[in-house]
């Protein structure tokens, strides 16, 4: 019992990207796989003898690493599309020794599965250019939980925004979380607003209840923020936004 207060704990926790939120730019994190051109040797070695697919390497001071410590690293595997879910595991990775005996090392013996909706049959490419991902990080969230959570989500944000929501599915929210919503991010905000983590917190069977992280960029003399937004599914099989807070 206790290993789980634990582990949910760290997952409730903010995720890394907020640990640069008012730091100058820096270096994107980067993507590399087996085909890349010039694959850095720590990320060449371990695609060498691991089934991952890629390793992303965030350097120092990027979103995702730590201002005070070294790069950071993370396996991901293949993406693999399920109706319209795409999904592929992310772990982290940890360097180890120094000079020529420096290796990459797997740390996490859980995984995250980073989750998006596909576009048609396509699903989008794990990382952009910019450094940036469509999918979100997810611990214990079902390929039949996600979409509606996210649908959820959107309708929300474009409610909030001053949009329509989207046609396929309401914004269901309760008064209390939609005021303190609408009073911590404007509508400007709020449209570019973006979803890094979903946690399924643990309960009861017949009550499945959900975190969810959203990073907001930055408002004048502040740096980004990020709140968690709760929610939970019904019997009937909706989905609500029960509580808001700001997680900084």
């Amino acid at each position: 019992m206790a290993a789980t207060v634990v582990l949910l704990i760290m997952l409730l926790a903010p995720p890394a990207t907020a640990g640069a939120a008012q730091a100058p730019a820096a270096a994107p994190c980067q993507s590399f796989s087996r085909s890349s051109p010039e694959p850095p040797p720590l990320a060449h070695a371990w695609l060498a003898h691991s089934s991952d697919a890629r390793v992303v390497v965030c350097p120092k001071g990027a979103a995702g690493a730590s201002e005070a410590g070294s790069a950071l690293y993370f396996g991901e595997g293949p993406v693999t599309q399920h109706g319209e879910v795409c999904s592929y595991l992310s772990h982290g990775l940890t360097l180890v020794g120094s000079g020529q005996s420096a290796r990459l090392e797997r740390y996490e013996h859980s995984e995250a599965l980073d989750m998006a909706l596909a576009s048609g049959r396509t699903c989008p490419a794990p990382h952009t250019t910019a450094g940036t991902t469509p999918y979100v990080e997810t611990y214990d969230v079902g390929a039949n939980a996600f979409p509606g959570i996210m649908r959820l989500w959107a309708a929300t944000a474009a409610s909030v925004a001053g949009a329509d929501p989207p046609a396929a599915g309401a914004a269901r929210i309760a008064p209390e979380a939609r005021a303190r919503l609408e009073a911590a991010i404007t509508a400007e905000r709020m449209r570019a607003a973006t979803v890094t983590r979903i946690v399924r917190i643990p309960g009861s069977v017949l009550r499945q209840r959900y975190a969810l992280f959203l990073m907001v960029p930055a408002a004048p003399a502040a740096g980004a923020a990020q709140y968690v937004v709760y929610l939970e599914r019904s019997l009937r099989g909706h989905y609500e936004i029960t509580a808001f807070a700001e997680t900084n």
